[in-house]
């Protein structure tokens, strides 16, 4: 397995938050983000969204909005 690949920095930006446990792997959160700052971790067990370029996220809040199982969340 590769090192840090469960890093928890890929779990938050500075307005977001997410909860894996959560997430259904639908990835509508991914189409929806205009600044790429969401990807998939997409492993036949192992399947959820990671935040990547997480300085892009401008706190738009378009996938908290569209995630059904409220697996984002805005952090205070």
């Amino acid at each position: 397995m590769r090192q840090n690949f469960f890093k928890t920095e890929s779990k938050s930006t500075s307005f977001l938050g997410l909860n894996t446990r959560k997430c259904n792997a639908c990835w509508k959160c991914i189409n929806i983000c205009s600044k790429n700052v969401i990807s998939r971790i997409n492993l036949p067990w192992h399947k959820h969204v990671k935040f990547v370029n997480r300085s892009e996220c401008i706190g738009c809040m378009k996938c908290i909005n569209i995630c059904t199982a409220s697996a984002i969340f805005k952090l205070s």
